[in-house]
């Protein structure tokens, strides 16, 4: 009997005629409104949640209604579950006005929680959610501009914090498909491209203080897909990022962010020849040195030749990096540099620097292979012994597909090309030498390695 009576009071708190918000209705002081009404919310809002929680939508539909339009202010809930109850009915609905209302009903829903719960709540949150919901109900018809709109206030509002933080990648969509619609607001993209990346480098930075790794690799992911996005937008070519920096280097030479920026933009694009990359880096390396800043004077020493000083800011860059693999490529970069000079000896040397903080980078013993087989005909005099200088070739050429598969095929093509120039049975068995013997290779090289014969 008390089950019958208690179903009969849920059914009739459920149908109460869904009416116009009563006057006087407080927020603050009385979210639940009062007496019977304060009775009848909470019943309503017991009764959404247990549908809702249960995916049963329908059911969820008139005690949702009821809570919605008599005591808006009462629980949290009402605009979590709310998007999920006309989401549902959206996607069940054929008719296309009735769908444009459950969109527009769930739009209305979002303001509505930021009316009545933006204090607690993230602004930022609420709308990324807001134009989630949206781009899923609208699909390919959803307007570009507004999911832009919606999403620069998001990120306005939480900067380096933005939760949750795909919201930087689906923004910088949005501001490409605007740029890619109207040419003219290419200046809008480029200030939105380094307003967003600033703020995930920062976020990067904030997740490795905390030693939140999984944080860290996403946030590089999104970071990643808005930089290949921006490469092949062709909004930043050369020639236009050194037009749009050129007169805003000097007024900006103490704002160590922005330097930043300017310095990761040219080089990204690969534009690092340029005066406005040299000059950035220089103002950003008086500020506080840094890996970008100290690459940025490497180069400008490069194109100088003044090679003593690239070696310098090379060297100085790899210790300031915090990614041991970049700080491996500067080094290695130093390397070829070395090489192409001729100065084996240091490039050698370099290279194994370039190992130690990363010892999976192939291309380094690659590298020293060929300076080996370069050097043949100055370690030995006679032809016949300069078989073993390739043999020590390719003991590196080995080492490098071993720590690092990616270069496997370089390794493979060059240890077929360097094998034709083994010395030969016959030359080998004169000079007192077989297969499989342990040698010396003298001169820069002064290492042993094992004969090889053909």
């Amino acid at each position: 009997m008390k089950k019958i009576v208690l179903s009969g009071f849920l059914a009739l708190a459920t149908i109460m005629g869904v009416e116009a918000q009563k006057a006087g209705y407080d927020p603050v002081k009385a979210p639940f409104g009062h007496g019977e009404d304060s009775v009848n919310c909470r019943v309503n809002l017991s009764l959404m949640s247990t549908a809702a929680k249960a995916e049963s939508y329908k059911d969820a539909v008139k005690p949702w209604e009821y809570v919605y339009e008599n005591c808006p202010a009462s629980s949290k809930n009402i605009y979590i579950y709310g998007p999920r109850i006309f989401k549902f009915l959206h996607a069940q609905e054929t008719d296309p006005a009735k769908k444009k209302a459950y969109v527009e009903k769930v739009l209305e829903i979002y303001d509505n929680r930021l009316k009545y719960f933006g204090n607690g709540d993230s602004k930022g949150t609420i709308l990324a959610y807001k134009t989630y919901d949206y781009m899923e109900m609208m699909g390919d018809e959803a307007d570009t501009k507004l999911i832009y709109e919606w999403l620069k206030e998001a990120i306005t509002e939480m900067k380096d914090k933005m939760d949750p933080p795909d919201a930087y990648g689906h923004f910088m969509v949005a501001s490409l498909t605007e740029y890619l619609k109207d040419n003219s607001k290419k200046e809008q993209y480029l200030r939105d491209y380094f307003t967003v990346t600033g703020y995930i480098d920062q976020a990067i930075a904030n997740a490795k203080a905390r030693n939140d790794e999984e944080s860290v690799n996403y946030l590089a992911a999104v970071k990643e897909g808005i930089v290949q996005g921006f490469i092949s937008s062709g909004a930043g070519d050369c020639d236009t990022l050194v037009e749009y920096y050129a007169d805003k280097i000097e007024p900006n030479k103490t704002d160590k962010d922005f330097l930043n920026n300017v310095v990761s933009a040219l080089k990204t694009v690969g534009c690092t020849e340029s005066d406005v990359y040299f000059t950035a880096s220089e103002y950003l390396y008086k500020l506080e040195p840094s890996a970008n800043a100290a690459i940025g004077l490497a180069n400008r020493s490069l194109k100088n030749k003044d090679y003593d000083t690239a070696i310098k800011y090379y060297e100085e860059a790899a210790k300031l990096e915090e990614d041991k693999k970049k700080a491996s490529e500067y080094l290695y970069a130093l390397a070829t540099i070395l090489s192409s000079q001729g100065n084996y000896t240091k490039a050698r040397q370099v290279a194994y620097k370039s190992l130690e903080y990363d010892p999976n980078n192939g291309k380094n013993y690659i590298l020293i292979a060929q300076m080996y087989a370069a050097t043949a005909a100055n370690i030995f005099q006679e032809p016949e012994k300069r078989g073993l200088v390739y043999c020590a070739a390719v003991d590196k050429l080995l080492k490098a597909k071993s720590v690092d598969p990616s270069v496997a095929a370089e390794a493979n093509e060059l240890i077929n090309k360097y094998s034709a120039y083994f010395m030969d049975t016959e030359s080998a068995f004169m000079m007192g030498i077989k297969e499989g013997d342990s040698v010396y290779i003298p001169g820069w090289i002064g290492e042993n390695t094992i004969v090889r014969l053909k």
